[in-house]
């Protein structure tokens, strides 16, 4: 009798035990899933900010102008060193107020490889920020375009993606004067085609035709100069 009681004991034990690693397996894989849960949402919290939308090619450049403070320094102080080494393009690089033009220049093959190399001399009449800002149209714009194709299809799909790039082209190629220095009053010719001068009235340098007045001039370099303009050079 004894016996056969021992035996029952040890089966209630057996099946007691059998019960407790059960549970214990329960918990784990609930903690397991728990914990997978949690890294599979850093994952994906993760995924979606390194896959963000990136800026469309014709992002307003008013939203471009907010990432940089209004009272930057629109020049490097001049301060007698030998800029020779320097080009037009590390110029451009190093203002912030004018980087919107700056980065243009950068799109097109053509007035990049000019504006880097020393054996060509340009003056380079650039837009500030706000200027560009304040354009009744886009650079990439054009009535024009508008007119012929609509509101949808003037810069929408490939074809309105070429035209977009060419207006800025335009733009960009009309304030460039292929001439360093430049002379008061000699009346150039822009890589766009149209033509410039310059004119002194007091203290202050105006773009003909247009009356646009250049709020600063940086330091020569090897090929050409930087003139900061408080507005734009007629670019249609």
């Amino acid at each position: 009798m004894r016996n056969f009681q021992n035996i029952q004991l040890a089966l209630y034990s057996v099946i007691v035990a059998s019960i407790l690693v059960w549970l214990l397996i329960g918990l784990l894989d609930n903690a397991a899933l728990a914990i997978g849960g949690y890294f599979d949402e850093c994952d994906q919290t993760i995924s979606h900010e390194i896959t963000a939308e990136p800026i469309h090619d014709h992002q307003t450049l008013k939203e471009l102008l907010e990432e940089f403070p209004s009272k930057s320094i629109i020049m490097p102080p001049d301060d007698g060193s030998d800029h020779s080494n320097l080009i037009i393009s590390d110029i451009l690089a190093k203002t912030p107020r004018i980087n919107v033009f700056s980065s243009l220049t950068r799109d097109f093959d053509l007035v990049s490889s000019r504006l880097n190399d020393k054996t060509q001399n340009t003056t380079v009449l650039v837009p500030l920020n706000s200027a560009i800002s304040d354009l009744p149209r886009k650079p990439w714009e054009d009535p024009e375009d508008y007119e012929r194709y609509g509101e949808v299809n003037a810069y929408g799909g490939p074809g309105g993606q070429e035209r977009a790039q060419r207006n800025l082209q335009r733009f960009v190629e009309a304030h460039l004067v292929p001439t360093s220095p430049w002379a008061e009053g000699e009346e150039v010719a822009t890589v766009g085609g149209g033509k410039v001068k310059w004119v002194k009235e007091g203290d202050k340098i105006f773009i003909e035709p247009g009356h646009v007045e250049v709020d600063t001039v940086a330091p020569q370099v090897s090929n050409g100069e930087v003139w900061v303009l408080k507005g734009v050079i007629n670019y249609k």
